[in-house]
């Protein structure tokens, strides 16, 4: 979730606080929606800011032509061509930036996501698409989420969480939700990472209890919402 300066940010009137208000605004509008019209509350709530925001904040995305006109302030927001791209290119660079950090400079995996937020605001496209290069073009971040390396929009089906698995069946992981650390740090202790295979022994209103190679152990029904698998 974003953080006291995160928030400040996103409310503060200098140059350099607007442009990464925009950047974050169109990124977080196209992560809830992929593409599709998201409500002013949803852009709310993702971003921990009040809706009177996320108003004054449509205004400013509308006059720069990121998203389109809005017939009244309750209609939904739709990012325009341009918003679509800025947007991809902010998914982009965080999420190379990501792998970048945990792969060649061994930060730790609950870092990357609040170290990357600061960085994707300051480098162009261009130095991104160099890192990627040099890693080898990768195709998922650290936690198992998609790199678009094209401007157009990738539509990803939603997948299933952990918290909906029945107990005696088995998942594997495919990505965790990475803007809540404490939550990444605890899943990376107990070894529930993208790749790893799952065994659920229990699931009640009291937790998911699991099994991950010989250790057993249960999570809280809030983490395992935020651990995405197939079965």
């Amino acid at each position: 979730m974003a953080n006291a300066a995160s928030r400040e940010l996103l409310t503060v009137g200098t140059d350099r606080s607007a442009i990464r208000a925009r950047e974050d605004y169109v990124k977080a509008i196209y992560q809830l929606g992929g593409g599709a019209p998201v409500r002013g509350a949803q852009v709310a709530r993702y971003l921990s800011v009040s809706r009177v925001s996320v108003s004054k904040a449509k205004r400013l995305l509308e006059s720069q032509g990121l998203i389109e006109a809005q017939a009244s302030s309750s209609a939904p927001i739709q990012l325009t061509a341009r918003g679509r791209k800025l947007a991809v290119a902010m998914v982009r660079r965080h999420r190379i930036l990501e792998t970048f950090l945990h792969e060649s400079l061994r930060v730790p995996l609950e870092r990357v996501h609040s170290e990357a937020e600061r960085i994707e605001h300051v480098i162009s496209d261009d130095v991104a698409l160099r890192i990627a290069a040099m890693l080898g073009h990768p195709r998922r971040d650290p936690h198992g989420h998609p790199i678009p390396y094209g401007d157009a929009p990738t539509r990803v089906k939603p997948l299933p969480s952990l918290a909906g698995v029945s107990a005696g069946e088995k998942a594997r992981v495919l990505s965790l939700d990475d803007r809540d650390d404490r939550a990444v740090a605890s899943l990376a202790r107990d070894g529930i990472l993208p790749g790893s295979t799952i065994r659920v022994e229990r699931n009640d209103g009291g937790g998911v209890r699991v099994r991950v190679g010989k250790r057993a152990f249960v999570l809280s029904p809030k983490l395992a919402e935020l651990v995405r698998v197939e079965r």
